[in-house]
């Protein structure tokens, strides 16, 4: 190829480097210019067993979100968890699990730098700090065999605390435990496992 074509390609193509780049950088800032959206204009409002206002003020504002559920229903018991992540972090978790009457609550989301921990009006075993709320729900009565069994709902939310975020987290609990408590606390209907991404 003699010099000058080879001179002329070159500067077509570092042309169209440059105004690629000039165009990807425009498109950029566009995109940058939206902001973050809160949770449910994201998500469509889809939420974890909480109402769309409490999850917008758990959840930060973002540009990307994340929901996942999963549901496991045996013989043993019942396991429900949910979870949203902001732009890859996880920001909110909350599960149902079923255990024997026995099984002590999980306590992770206490200590230093929770904030004091307080209980829950209406339930006997429960407990709330700055970013988590944690109760326990009786669920099936002992029959002779000490085989009673209990709900135990978490929500454990990982972010800067807010002047309301522990009232929040309390209202996820409660909700939680309300919409899980009839179905979980039943006789299984079946043996198995679902996901719902």
């Amino acid at each position: 190829m003699n010099r000058p074509l080879r001179i002329a390609l070159l500067t077509v193509l570092a042309v169209a480097l440059v105004a690629a780049g000039a165009l990807g950088g425009f498109l950029a800032k566009g995109e940058d210019s939206k902001g973050p959206k809160k949770f449910s204009e994201i998500s469509g409002g889809t939420t974890c067993w909480a109402s769309e206002s409490v999850v917008n003020r758990v959840v930060p504002a973002s540009h990307y979100a994340d929901r996942w559920k999963r549901l496991t229903r045996a013989e043993a018991g019942y396991n429900a968890q949910c979870g949203i992540t902001v732009d890859g972090k996880q920001v909110l978790r909350v599960s149902v699990e079923q255990h024997n009457s026995v099984h002590k609550p999980d306590r992770v989301g206490t200590g230093p730098g929770h904030g004091k921990t307080k209980s829950i009006p209406g339930f006997e075993q429960s407990w709330s700090s700055q970013d988590t709320a944690s109760v326990v729900v009786p669920c099936t009565k002992n029959t002779g065999d000490d085989n009673a069994t209990n709900l135990y709902v978490k929500a454990q939310a990982w972010r800067k605390n807010y002047g309301k975020l522990r009232e929040d987290m309390v209202r996820i609990v409660k909700q939680a435990a309300k919409d899980h408590r009839t179905v979980a606390c039943a006789a299984p209907k079946e043996d198995g496992a679902a996901s719902d991404g």
